[in-house]
């Protein structure tokens, strides 16, 4: 009998609700003006923390699953050209699968690096795609830079959460999170 494997639903869901919470914390931002400026909203930016968790401690194929699918989440919000997001997300999940035998799988020190690293790649190639449609570019990199310092704040913040919520959630499943076995607790 073939057992199931439920590891990559857990990871998507999880991030599901993540990209809900921060979606509703831009709506909430795109409100707030800074020093009664109206064009000084923030707009926060967490794809590289969609990565860490399934590069870091699921297996490549439900790694590749859970992160295409989250990238195609995320472009069918986002004002990019279809795929965009999913192929980045892809070039990120490549880049850490390939030196994971040499990373820390465990703890959230190394997360929390990894998210930001991944987060920094992908605001950045995210920009260059789209600064180029930008009538001023020069204000432009100006919003990407506070939007990523604010981002990378938020990152630097809720990782060892977000991580925590993802093994408790493969706990409560009697699911280890590396093999996809039952575990008795």
């Amino acid at each position: 009998m073939r057992r199931v494997d439920l590891r990559w639903l857990i990871v998507l869901l999880a991030n599901l609700l993540l990209w809900w919470m921060v979606g509703t914390a831009n709506h909430y931002l795109s409100h707030f003006s800074f020093l009664w400026l109206d064009h000084a909203s923030i707009h926060l930016s967490i794809g590289g923390l969609f990565v860490v968790f399934s590069a870091l401690r699921l297996d490549s194929k439900h790694g590749w699953i859970t992160v295409l699918l989250t990238g195609l989440m995320m472009d069918s919000l986002q004002p990019v050209p279809f795929g965009t997001n999913m192929l980045l997300l892809g070039v990120v999940l490549a880049t850490l699968l390939y030196g994971r035998r040499r990373l820390p799988r465990e703890g959230a020190i190394f997360g929390i690096v990894v998210a930001l690293l991944a987060n920094l790649f992908l605001v950045i190639a995210l920009s260059f795609i789209l600064v180029g449609t930008h009538p001023r570019p020069g204000e432009a990199w100006m919003r990407i830079f506070v939007d990523l310092l604010a981002s990378q704040f938020l990152i630097l913040t809720i990782t060892p959460w977000f991580l925590a919520l993802q093994e408790r959630t493969m706990a409560i499943a009697h699911i280890h999170p590396e093999t996809g076995r039952r575990v008795m607790l």
